[in-house]
């Protein structure tokens, strides 16, 4: 996966405007079985002044990123300042609230299965579990679009129960399943990484793309 220690960059544009900078890279770890990985979002100058972000979310996986270990996230947002982890044991799901949930099967969070389709080389229709903060769904994964080494994905959120461990959360995790929004990924299967992501909740579109190599 070409996501290093060095990282990758993405600018994320709202009606066209860059309004955010995303960087993903990986953390060095001492257990040769997992791999970590950290989202950073950082709004621009301008746009600060609007609605500060300077967020940070870490995933650990085990290398097949099949399997999730632990999330993490510390929000510095507009009205809301958070820290938050969860680690995910055998048959069951620990948050950092305090409160324990017992869970029959593994289950992705939407940033760590972001990274594992970038594993994904078969324009194939699938289903995974997704947990986010105590809430769980089912990922439909659906190819649009096979075009020389790009794959596109649409995905659907469809709900599969559980309940909020938190009473409120970050702009991105607290929109993300609106089941009036759309997703999508497009994805490098060559270089394995992705190359965008887009969100709409209409009338407005998110649009992250990758700006090359940092």
């Amino acid at each position: 996966m070409s996501i290093t220690l060095r990282g990758q960059d993405y600018e994320v544009t709202f009606l066209g405007i860059p309004v955010v900078r995303v960087h993903i890279q990986q953390i060095p770890g001492d257990d040769p079985r997992l791999v970590t990985y950290e989202y950073t979002a950082r709004t621009k100058p301008f746009f600060s002044a609007i609605y500060k972000v300077n967020n940070r979310y870490r995933v650990t996986m085990d290398t097949s990123m099949s399997r999730i270990v632990s999330y993490e996230k510390e929000i510095s947002q507009k009205n809301l300042q958070q820290s938050f982890h969860t680690l995910y044991k055998p048959g069951k799901t620990i948050y950092s609230t305090g409160e324990e949930r017992s869970t029959e099967t593994d289950r992705h969070t939407m940033l760590s299965l972001l990274l594992a389709m970038t594993r994904e080389s078969t324009p194939r229709e699938f289903s995974t579990p997704v947990e986010m903060e105590g809430v769980y769904y089912s990922a439909r994964m659906i190819p649009r679009e096979k075009s020389s080494n790009i794959l596109e994905w649409k995905i659907l959120l469809l709900p599969d129960g559980g309940f909020p461990v938190l009473a409120s959360t970050d702009l991105f995790t607290s929109h993300l399943a609106d089941p009036e929004s759309q997703r999508s990924i497009r994805v490098d299967i060559s270089a394995g990484r992705i190359v965008s992501a887009s969100f709409t909740l209409s009338p407005y579109t998110l649009t992250a793309r990758i700006l090359g190599d940092s």
